[in-house]
């Protein structure tokens, strides 16, 4: 005969919700969040052949606390775009920092998507990712980045080498 703990038991375990009492292995973990950059929908007919040439950057947006702080430092700032391979962006960035002119040589690997970016670091957490949000490849490229959990739009205008600019330098009479 059984006993009557064996009863209990049996019936406790017949009435319980399921996954109860089946270990780790059975339970499901809530799929991670989205990401912000998952949203944005990348330029549909994009063209990289057309993205190649020499950009300036326009203007910027993000929340970013280092660049809340030093808004009033920012420095023109020129970006070089190649396509070395057809699918990959080569982006060599000039800025002054400090006095001095720095070349910052990124490569841009395609991700999982058509206009959609992945420039991997070292270490952990410093992948970014890139999405051409918009461009009419003539004139203007809207860019989002994401590093970890900040976020950054640029707005960048396409020089022709055509185009000819002019720096107002105000300490000249």
């Amino acid at each position: 005969m059984v006993a009557l703990g064996t009863l209990l038991l049996l019936s406790l375990l017949l009435t319980a919700p399921p996954g109860l009492g089946q270990g780790a292995a059975r339970r499901r973990r809530p799929p991670p969040p989205q990401s912000p950059l998952e949203k944005v929908a990348a330029q549909e007919e994009l063209s990289l052949p057309q993205l190649a040439g020499r950009w300036f950057l326009v203007s910027m947006a993000s929340r970013c606390s280092y660049l809340a702080e030093h808004s009033h430092q920012l420095e023109a700032t020129a970006v070089t775009v190649t396509i070395p391979d057809g699918q990959s962006l080569a982006i060599s960035t000039f800025r002054k920092l400090d006095g001095m002119c720095w070349e910052i040589k990124q490569r841009y690997l395609p991700a999982q998507a058509h206009g959609r970016f992945l420039l991997k670091g070292h270490g952990y957490g410093s992948k970014v990712d890139m999405v051409v949000g918009e461009t009419d490849h003539s004139s203007y490229a809207i860019l989002y980045y994401q590093k970890g959990q900040s976020i950054s739009v640029k707005l960048y205008g396409f020089c022709d080498s055509a185009d000819e600019f002019h720096v107002l330098d105000e300490t000249k009479p």
